[in-house]
């Protein structure tokens, strides 16, 4: 979640070129939290929540996923190809060397 504000923040600054979107991991039964949350930091794009079973939820984003979070997959803009993914918190260096990756892909 520490990361939350600064990738937002990207969305915003590359929003010609950058499409953010939030998946939450939390529990359906918690839907009410996780919108006053996206409420409250101003998110107003496309979000998701979890449901389906862990596995599967893990599954469906990438095999390589452990279940660990926050865990962040980023598509190049032209190919649709992941062209980085990662688990637990990252530098905003990274954040940022992902983006201008994909913004050439």
């Amino acid at each position: 979640m520490a990361e939350f504000p600064f990738v937002h923040g990207l969305g915003k600054k590359y929003k010609q070129d950058l499409k953010v979107i939030f998946v939450s991991a939390d529990w359906l039964e918690e839907e009410k939290q996780v919108k006053d949350f996206l409420k409250s930091m101003d998110v107003s794009g496309q979000s998701y929540i979890k449901d389906q079973p862990g596995e599967e939820f893990i599954n469906g984003f990438h095999r390589e996923w452990t279940g660990s979070l926050p865990f962040t997959i980023v598509y190049g803009k032209l190919s649709g190809s992941i062209v980085d993914y990662w688990e637990n918190s990252k530098h905003e260096k990274r954040f940022i060397e992902a983006v201008e990756k994909a913004i050439n892909s």
